[in-house]
């Protein structure tokens, strides 16, 4: 009887290796008290470049970017926070972290609290590697943000346009512009009043004759 349970279980830890070792996303378990992974899966080598042995030895802040950290450090507070009320929700958020090869990608976590056999608080945790997402994601914001600025851009020639299109009533003689209201404005003032265009003076040839025959 004995024999055939040992059996057994050598049979569901193969099954369990196997397992553990075909899955890409990383499974870890942290302890909330000393900040420390007591477990991690091995597919977090190909996904960090890091063994278990070097990601348990390291400290965790470590392994993200400071400002992935300090987000970290917040939303494992806010979550223990609720765990401590009763409400404990997976949680799900996106980090930064630094590759054993200095290299940096972003990773999808989705984690839960529970209370371990030694009646300690762990963290437990999903992550995989969302930096082709990320990158994807990147390129559109940046096409929309360019986008936003073509059509802003594009508003502001349309009203230009639509300011200046017409006949503008100008005077033969010294060539100010009257505007709606009667009033009349020099031709700079009023077009850099109505666009977004401004004005450098210079001379034109028939004018420096007129004006400066001696050195025309």
């Amino acid at each position: 009887m004995n024999d055939t349970i040992e059996k057994k279980i050598l049979s569901y830890e193969k099954q369990y290796k196997i397992i553990e070792n075909s899955i890409v996303d990383v499974i870890w378990v942290v302890d909330v008290e000393t900040m420390r992974f007591t477990y991690i899966s091995p597919s977090v080598e190909a996904l960090s470049g890091y063994t278990i042995e070097e990601i348990q030895q390291r400290p965790i802040e470590k392994h993200l970017v400071p400002e992935s950290y300090q987000k970290a450090m917040a939303y494992l507070a806010e979550g223990h926070r609720k765990y401590k009320l009763g409400k404990n929700n997976k949680r799900k958020a996106e980090f930064e972290l630094q590759h054993k090869d200095g290299s940096a990608f972003w990773v999808e976590v989705t984690a839960k609290f529970f209370k371990g056999e030694n009646g300690k608080t762990q963290l437990f945790g999903v992550m995989r590697n969302i930096s082709q997402q990320h990158a994807v994601e990147q390129q559109r914001n940046e096409l929309l943000r360019k986008l936003e600025e073509t059509l802003s851009l594009t508003k502001v020639l349309e009203a230009e346009n639509e300011m200046l299109r017409g006949l503008l009533p100008i005077c033969s003689g010294c060539k100010m512009i009257r505007d709606k209201n009667g009033k009349w404005w020099q031709v700079e003032e009023y077009v850099s009043m109505h666009s977004e265009a401004d004005f450098s003076h210079t001379i034109c040839p028939p004018c420096r004759k007129s004006i400066y025959p001696n050195f025309a």
